[in-house]
C-alpha cells in the first residue's frame, strides 16, 4: 500500500491515537520517568505493527490467505497494546505489566509472522508443483493425440488400400474359394482390429504381387 493510500487509513488514525494519550499522559500531576516508558514503548511498538500492517497490505507477492490471517493478526496485537497502554494510564495496570502486555504482542506477530512466511513458501512451492504437473499432464495429453492422430491416418489408408485391392480384384478370374473370401473381408475390413496393424499392409503386398490361386487362398483364410 503507498503512503498517500496509507496515510489516512492508516498512519493519521494511530498519530490521532497518539496525541490522545500523550494528553492524558501529560495531564497527570505526577510524572515520573517510570510512567513515561510504557507510553514511548507503545509509540515504538504501534509504529512497527502499524508499518507491517502497510507493508503486508501492499504486498503483491502474498497469497490471498496469508494476507488475510497476517492483517488480522496485526490488528488482534495492535489492540492488545492499545488497551494496555490504556488500562497503565488509567492506573488501572501497573507499569511493569502493561510494558510486558504491550511489547508481548510484537514478539507474538514476529514468530506468527515466520510461521505464516514458512506456510506461505509451502504452498507457492505445492501450487508451483501443481502447475508443472498440469502442464506435463496437458503435454502428454498433446503428443498422445498427436500419436493417435497419427495412428488413425496410418489404420485409414491401410483400409482403403484394401478396399481398393478388393474393389479391382475381378471375381469373374478367381476360384469360388478366394470368391468367398474376398467377399468376407469386404464385410470386416471397416470394424476388424487386424487392419489396423502395419502387417496387414505387408500382407497386402504380397497379395499385389503375381501369386497363384492357392497362395491367394492360404493368404486370403489368414485374415481376421
Amino acid at each position: 500500500m503507498k503512503i498517500k493510500r496509507a496515510l489516512p487509513i492508516l498512519w493519521l488514525p494511530l498519530l490521532a491515537l497518539w496525541s490522545f494519550l500523550f494528553s492524558i499522559q501529560s495531564s497527570s500531576p505526577f510524572i515520573n520517568l517510570e510512567d513515561i516508558v510504557p507510553l514511548i514503548f507503545y509509540f515504538l511498538v504501534s509504529f512497527l505493527l502499524v508499518l507491517q500492517l502497510q507493508l503486508v497490505l501492499g504486498d503483491k507477492k502474498e497469497s490471498g490467505i496469508v494476507k488475510f490471517g497476517t492483517v488480522n493478526v496485526l490488528s488482534i496485537c495492535l489492540s492488545i497494546s492499545s488497551i494496555s497502554i490504556f488500562l497503565n494510564l488509567f492506573e488501572s495496570l501497573d507499569n511493569q505489566l502493561s510494558l510486558l502486555l504491550i511489547i508481548s504482542p510484537l514478539i507474538s506477530n514476529t514468530i506468527i509472522a515466520e510461521v505464516f512466511s514458512v506456510s506461505n513458501k509451502e504452498i507457492v512451492k505445492k501450487k508451483n508443483s501443481w502447475v508443472r504437473t498440469n502442464q506435463e499432464l496437458e503435454e502428454k495429453q498433446i503428443k498422445a493425440s498427436a500419436e493417435s492422430a497419427k495412428e488413425r491416418n496410418i489404420s485409414q489408408k491401410i483400409r482403403e488400400d484394401w478396399k481398393e485391392y478388393l474393389r479391382k480384384t475381378n471375381l469373374n478370374t478367381v476360384s469360388p474359394e478366394v470368391r468367398r473370401e474376398i467377399e468376407r473381408i469386404k464385410e470386416i475390413v471397416d470394424f476388424s482390429s487386424y487392419f489396423r496393424t502395419s502387417s496387414s499392409s505387408a500382407i497386402l503386398e504380397q497379395l499385389k504381387n503375381e501369386l497363384d490361386q492357392a497362395s491367394i487362398l492360404r493368404i486370403l483364410r489368414e485374415v481376421k
